[in-house]
């Protein structure tokens, strides 16, 4: 016997309205409602929980994007524009750019303009803590995030001093709520952008130059000058201010009665303006100083053929320095300044290479970018020395500079080729290295020694040549011939994308941190609780993923004990 009603999963009553328990109620068609766990969601709510941010801090300037990103999404600065308030419109007003007198501060050139500074007295922590603030809250305009809660990864430098990492960390965790803070050095993540392991990275900054030997992803040796950005910046000033009023030179300025000073005569905005636009660096000079050319025509004639080249626009030998016109608006009045090109080169000269003052004359603090580098070199080990002097990395906002790359390389290849890897130099040695007599002696004393003969009969085992290996001769001939050479003991400079590009790799990539920090352990202790632990041993690294791992009261997801890793 059939069913009148038909099967029941043909009942289309029963799929569009499930069964009431109130009989008197009328079906009615609706769409059945859907539950959709939160592991199936919305993809969007999956990125976001996956969304790490990557913040590179430095003293001038905040970077800030996405990790698995190539470059930042957002650059800013620190500049006392950037620190107005909402409705302040005081920029558009007349007359603001040529007040720029009254807004400076007394102090540093250049300091309103930097976040902090490597000496820390005299600095307002509570200030860089409210900058800090606002930079953070104006990147959330680039990086179109909301206000949930995300992971963040700190960029530093290797050197940050400890208050100025703790103003850091108390400005993220309490105003804008975030879990953990993944603290990355930078030195080391500049050869991770560039593809390598190891190499020189020299971090031509704001305040100081570094030079950081990496060697396996790890910060061996580092090396600091004060000869910067800044001090290119502040001679730079000096030399325009001079040329512009000679009476606020530095000479000028030291007389009590002279009101004038050379920060007052061009603004900081227009002096690094010309340093981005027009400052460069001189190549090389190995001394190789030609004669001038000696025709056989008479001095009239040479004359005479100068002037036809010169109406001819052809730029003869003595017109390769050109006259270059700049135009200053930040001056008491407007005027345009003409100069020689090579003039703009001074200092660069006179800043980073340390031109007319003597290496022994100069603190350890405050040598040239070129005997830092081969110095840096001379400390590491030979075997780390052979792989960094080939991939040297420049980076920082004074490696932009036209000419400096090359001029640091060619002045450390000198330097190489002049002294060798002899960390001793002096006259004494020159001399001692360059006497005959004491050639001829050694000379001599190894012609007059006696040779040993050694009886092949009683030759003992360890004196004996190794037999050759028929079967490592063919691995490593395949060994070669699968893998490249790696280039060794060779002076070479490598381009790299900088430390932001490598946090950003690695923390897609899910690499740990050196140093990662909770928001509850931050508040609850602070710096005060950050532990040095010792090696990390071999039963915590091969743990089990079983139940309560990830526990925070059980061994392998034990963090109730963290460092602050090198910034401790």
């Amino acid at each position: 016997m059939s069913n009148p009603s038909g099967p029941s999963h043909r009942n289309v009553a029963s799929i569009r309205s499930p069964p009431s328990t109130n009989p008197a109620a009328p079906a009615s068609p609706h769409t059945p409602l859907r539950t959709i766990t939160s592991a199936f969601g919305s993809p969007s709510a999956i990125r976001a929980e996956e969304e790490h941010v990557i913040i590179e801090l430095g003293s001038r300037y905040l970077r800030a994007g996405i990790a698995g990103d190539a470059l930042p999404k957002a650059v800013l600065d620190f500049g006392p524009d950037s620190q107005r308030r909402a409705g302040d419109y005081r920029k558009w007003s007349v007359g603001y750019d040529k007040a720029w007198r009254e807004r400076i501060r007394e102090g540093e050139w250049g300091e309103p303009y930097e976040l902090w500074r490597p000496d820390l007295r005299g600095l307002d922590l509570g200030l860089v803590a409210d900058k800090l603030e606002r930079a953070v809250r104006e990147i959330a305009k680039y990086l179109i995030v909301d206000v949930r809660p995300r992971r963040v990864t700190l960029v530093l430098p290797s050197a940050l001093p400890l208050p100025l990492l703790s103003t850091i960390l108390d400005t993220l965790f309490t105003s804008f709520l975030t879990p953990t803070i993944s603290l990355m050095p930078a030195p080391g993540l500049v050869p991770a952008a560039a593809g390598l392991r190891s190499a020189l990275v020299v971090d031509i900054g704001w305040a100081e130059t570094v030079v950081s030997g990496i060697y396996q992803y790890r910060e061996v040796q580092s090396t600091r000058s004060t000869r910067a950005t800044k001090m290119l910046g502040e001679e730079m000033n000096n030399m325009l201010a001079e040329m512009i009023d000679p009476a606020s030179s530095p000479a000028a300025s030291e007389d009590p009665q002279n009101s004038k000073h050379a920060r007052d005569v061009l603004s900081f905005e227009e002096c690094e303006e010309i340093i981005s636009r027009m400052a460069w660096c001189k190549p090389v000079e190995r001394g190789e100083h030609k004669a001038p050319f000696q025709g056989l025509t008479p001095v009239k004639e040479e004359d005479e053929l100068r002037a036809s080249v010169r109406s001819l626009h052809i730029s003869s030998a003595e017109e390769t320095d050109p006259v270059v016109s700049i135009p200053l608006a930040s001056t008491k009045s407007c005027r345009t300044l003409r100069l020689r090109f090579s003039k703009l080169a001074e200092p660069c000269e006179k800043v980073l290479f340390a031109d007319g003052t003597a290496p022994e004359n100069l603190d350890d603090e405050e040598m040239p970018l070129h005997l830092l580098v081969y110095r840096s070199l001379l400390k590491l080990p030979r075997d780390v020395r052979s792989v960094c002097m080939s991939r040297i990395i420049f980076v920082g906002g004074g490696s932009n500079l036209p000419g400096l790359k090359r001029r640091v390389m060619d002045e450390v290849a000198i330097l190489i080729e002049q002294r060798g890897w002899d960390p001793v130099q002096g006259k004494a040695i020159d001399g001692l290295r360059n006497n005959p007599k004491l050639q001829r002696t050694r000379s001599r004393q190894a012609s007059n020694s006696p040779t040993p003969v050694l009886h092949l009969d009683a030759t003992p085992a360890s004196m004996q040549d190794q037999e050759p290996d028929e079967i490592g001769t063919v691995l490593n001939k395949q060994a070669r011939d699968r893998d490249p050479p790696n280039d060794m003991g060779q002076l070479r400079a490598v381009e790299s994308l900088g430390a932001w590009s490598g946090g950003s790799l690695l923390s897609h990539l899910k690499i740990p941190a050196v140093s990662v920090v909770e928001r509850e352990q931050w508040l609850l202790h602070g710096a005060a609780g950050a532990s040095r632990t010792g090696e990390i041993t071999v039963s915590t690294q091969r743990q089990s993923m079983g139940p309560g791992a990830f526990n925070v009261k059980s061994g392998a997801g034990d963090r109730s004990s963290w460092t602050l890793g090198l910034w401790g």
